[in-house]
């Protein structure tokens, strides 16, 4: 029995465009860790918060970054700080780490986050490993796990030549033994929206549902919160808008309709400074008359508990903030990001909680929207929020990983 046991798995997030993936795929770790403590993980990431794993005893490979220009019609990719190489070299040798990595490791099961393919389909040498292996005795678990919505339809097929030269294709997501997605059906039907509906993929197909990396009991009281940040034991109102183009516009804007309702004076307004908004609009907003009575906070793991203890809270409509908000009850206005795909807008559509208010960018640039605001500070709202549950999540991929384990090497060896 002890050989069907996982003892190593390898996990690999590409996380290019922002630090929701890596929050995302810590989430599901820790949440396997509770029940098998002894299992090995190593993650493979471009991540630029690889600290967050390390704080949880968990070893990075930190590959070499780039980023997506989301702002862009043709949404460009470059190297992040490795200004002098061309975008091949960096995925030549991101390729050749992510090999290394694998055969020095040698995983029980290989996780591979979001993409299918790995970024700019770096993990085909590996997924050709899987199908080579598939079966074998130095098979391995294939997982996928999403958040669901996605921007496009992933690669589902991948040429080779065979032996007899002709020209032909693998279906990748053939070669996958389970796929997760971190999502209620009725939210994304991905086998409908993304794979073609393809009745195969559908038996390996699991909807967990949403994940945050703090469940209920863990988040923070008020005084413990409010003093991590710094921050005195006032009403506050909680900002934090990404790095897109319009994010200096939008925080002026906001702070303007604060000024001229009031607001400003009767609460602690917060906002987050991400760590890619463009330089010159960071310290543009940082210099502002309108800015004087704000307090600015650099980017710090688990805002949840801050969320928690927010009168207020004005973001983006990203997976993981949402999660938050319905985990938390807090009240909010999510303002969709205008690029990716129509993913920000897609899910703030599948929201319907008495605590979450949909804005549109031009709806805040606009001229009528201070009355809303005061509104919402003033009226209560009833929520309770949702107790998602990383660790029931993480019991339900253990149990099957090693369920697939027992029955594959028993078939193997009979």
């Amino acid at each position: 029995m002890a050989a069907t046991k996982i003892k190593r798995i390898l996990v690999y997030s590409h996380n290019s465009i922002g630090l929701g993936h890596a929050f995302r795929t810590l989430a599901v770790i820790t949440g396997m860790k509770k029940w098998r403590p002894d299992i090995d993980f190593l993650v493979i990431s471009g991540t630029s918060i690889p600290q967050i794993f390390f704080k949880q005893g968990i070893e990075v490979i930190k590959l070499p970054s780039v980023k997506l220009d989301i702002d862009s019609k043709d949404s460009t990719m470059q190297s992040r700080y490795l200004a002098g190489f061309e975008l091949e070299e960096i995925f030549d040798f991101r390729q050749t780490m992510i090999m290394a990595s694998f055969d020095f490791f040698q995983p029980d099961v290989l996780i591979i986050e979001h993409n299918m393919t790995g970024q700019m389909s770096e993990l085909i040498p590996l997924l050709m490993k899987k199908w080579m292996r598939k079966g074998g005795p130095m098979d391995f678990t294939l997982v996928h796990i999403c958040r669901g919505i996605m921007r496009w339809v992933p690669l589902l097929r991948i040429p080779y030549q065979n032996p007899r030269h002709r020209s032909e294709s693998i279906n990748i997501g053939a070669l996958y033994d389970f796929m997760y997605v971190l999502e209620d059906r009725q939210v994304i039907d991905i086998n409908k929206q993304f794979l073609g509906n393809d009745p195969d993929l559908e038996k390996k197909i699991t909807y967990l549902g949403k994940i945050t990396n703090k469940v209920r009991d863990e988040l923070s009281v008020r005084c413990d919160a409010l003093g991590r940040f710094g921050l005195q034991d006032r009403k506050t109102i909680l900002i934090s808008l990404g790095r897109n183009h319009q994010v200096l516009d939008l925080s002026l804007k906001l702070l303007k309709l604060f000024q001229d309702t009031g607001i400003i004076g009767l609460y602690q307004v917060v906002m987050i400074v991400d760590p890619y908004l463009d330089e010159g609009a960071a310290q543009t907003l940082r210099c502002h008359p309108l800015s004087n009575q704000v307090r600015f906070l650099n980017f710090v793991p688990d805002l949840v508990d801050l969320v928690y203890n927010s009168e207020l809270v004005i973001s983006r409509a990203g997976y993981n903030t949402v999660n938050e908000l319905l985990l938390t009850g807090a009240k909010a206005i999510i303002i969709p990001e205008s690029h990716g795909g129509g993913e920000q807008e897609q899910r703030a559509r599948s929201v319907n909680a008495p605590n979450i208010f949909v804005l549109t960018e031009d709806e805040i640039l606009g001229d009528n929207s201070g009355g809303l605001f005061l509104e919402l500070l003033k009226n209560p709202v009833n929520s309770a929020g949702y107790n998602f549950d990383k660790y029931a999540i993480g019991k339900t991929i253990i149990d099957d990983l090693e369920n697939w384990r027992a029955h594959h090497c028993r078939f193997r060896y009979e």
